[in-house]
């Protein structure tokens, strides 16, 4: 998981000593409890659903379906608190989930942000104030986060496991790393998020590819293009062959990396479910629905008419509503909604995998790091973030991030059957970055299967017209035209909430 530190350092970074093969070619035959979480079953449940009764009718002003961080951004952001949100899994969060492993959460999808520099979206910046999350430094003309316990020191930031050797960074210093910024300085200061804020004289560069356009101006070689590829599968789900250039130049220019020292990394170890948390906070308990699935969306007159299941108790309800607020994955939509699908038939999800390996606290692992960089012949593999570095006083959890190509689905689907293989390559695959068999300290695994984790950014995504706002139903969530991003994610909720409490 580079995560573009490489770019604060440009003159300071060095080649970590190179380590020697680690010879070991098999791990302990030790046995441990692995606990799988996959919601996809759960939602084969609307076979179920349409035959049962509907034993109860809530009438109120707004549903939102979803509660990951565009769901509950919209939710903090309606005009009156008549709503209700329903969301499918058994805790809130979607793609920016967490675990509670011995009374401490620990991060199960999306896991830091950084500084947000002034030029940012004021309504999103507005709400991380009111939610007392930064504040406004006017010596730096940053955004600086509050809690400063979850800044990453940057002597323990990242390193990169290339090819058997370790190294700082997957793009290191070089004539072409130059060559790449030189280029790419025209767009200083223009590629601010939202992605929805980003000038209409950029909109041509979402028409190429992020290859096409370096292939253009820069004589890239494979060992470059193998690092930049690391780097957008990592943030965007795709390579420089898949994503656009103006998603790939957004990754380098959004923020002021290599010229702001300001620019901190911000991870607790739940991760973005620190937002999660922040927002439920503003949120009435009774407002929040968990174990909901929304299988039926129907307009009728000035009213929607909304199935839902509750899967905990097996009991269909109908909710009566003035507006829909739709922040769940747009791919469900053939099932739920099938007139507004069409919009967002283009989306390609990349699914992803996230395994939590929980290690007896007695090992020593050195020189290890919040971010541990992967990269190999096996591409899906991405690397793990050590918890250690965020909290010495917890367990250590060591969690593992793969990406799976957009057509492979099924392969992940396959896991919830064979998730024992994944967890053990995966112990494999850091006792070589370690050059030490940690399977001897592990002492359970936690395995979370994203079928459809994250939205890519091809070419005429981020500028295909899409008639969001209709008939009081408003979309919300980075599947909506925008970038895999925490930011676009809580603007897009905003966006809709703004919709429709002006509707009423």
């Amino acid at each position: 998981m580079d995560r573009r530190r490489f770019l604060y350092h440009s003159g300071l970074l060095l080649t970590l000593a190179a380590c020697k093969k680690w010879n070991k070619t098999s791990l302990q035959n030790k046995t441990f409890p692995i606990h799988i979480d996959s919601n996809r079953s759960t939602g084969h449940l609307v076979k179920s659903a349409v035959r049962l009764p509907i034993t109860s009718t809530i009438t109120t002003e707004t549903l939102i379906v979803g509660a990951g961080i565009s769901g509950l951004a919209a939710a903090c952001s309606l005009s009156s608190n008549d709503f209700v949100v329903c969301e499918l899994n058994s805790e809130l969060g979607g793609t920016s989930s967490a675990i509670s492993i011995n009374n401490t959460l620990y991060s199960q999808g999306a896991h830091y942000d950084f500084t947000y520099p002034q030029t940012y979206g004021k309504e999103g910046l507005k709400l991380l104030e009111k939610l007392d999350v930064i504040q406004f430094n006017n010596y730096t003309n940053v955004w600086d986060f509050l809690d400063k316990q979850h800044i990453i020191p940057r002597n323990k930031e990242e390193a990169c496991y290339v090819h058997g050797e370790m190294k700082a960074s997957a793009l290191m210093n070089s004539e072409l790393r130059k060559n790449l910024f030189a280029l790419l300085q025209e767009y200083e200061g223009n590629f601010p998020l939202p992605s929805t804020l980003i000038s209409s004289e950029f909109h041509n560069l979402d028409h190429i590819t992020f290859y096409d356009y370096l292939n253009k101006y820069l004589p890239i070689d494979d060992d470059f293009i193998s690092a930049i590829d690391y780097q957008m599968l990592d943030d965007y789900g795709g390579t420089t062959k898949q994503i656009s250039a103006l998603a790939g130049i957004h990754y380098y220019k959004c923020r002021p990396y290599h010229t702001d020292e300001n620019i901190v990394s911000f991870s607790p170890m739940e991760g973005n479910h620190y937002f999660i948390d922040k927002m439920k906070n503003q949120i009435p308990s009774e407002n929040l629905q968990c174990n909901h699935l929304v299988f039926s969306l129907k307009q009728e007159g000035d009213k929607w008419f909304s199935d839902v299941l509750d899967t905990k108790n097996m009991i269909r309800k109908r909710y009566i509503t003035n507006a829909i607020v739709y922040a769940g994955q747009k791919h469900s939509l053939q099932y739920i909604h099938p007139k507004s699908y069409p919009i967002f038939n283009d989306v390609s999800y990349t699914p992803w995998v996230v395994i939590n390996i929980v290690l007896d606290d007695n090992i020593i692992l050195t020189n290890s790091k919040w971010q541990n960089d992967f990269i190999s012949s096996n591409n899906t593999f991405l690397g793990f973030t050590d918890s250690k570095i965020q909290n010495q006083k917890h367990d250590r959890v060591l969690t593992a991030y793969y990406c799976f190509p957009d057509i492979h689905h099924y392969s992940v689907k396959d896991l919830e059957s064979s998730y024992n293989t994944i967890v053990y390559e995966t112990i494999k695959r850091m006792s070589t970055y370690y050059k030490k068999d940690i399977s001897v300290a592990v002492k359970k695994a936690h395995v979370k299967l994203l079928g459809h984790a994250m939205p890519i950014p091809k070419p005429g995504y981020l500028t295909k017209p899409r008639n969001k706002f209709v008939d009081n139903l408003a979309f919300a969530g980075v599947d909506t035209g925008r970038l895999p991003l925490f930011f676009d994610a809580l603007d897009s909720g905003i966006q809709a909430a703004k919709f429709v409490s002006n509707s009423f």
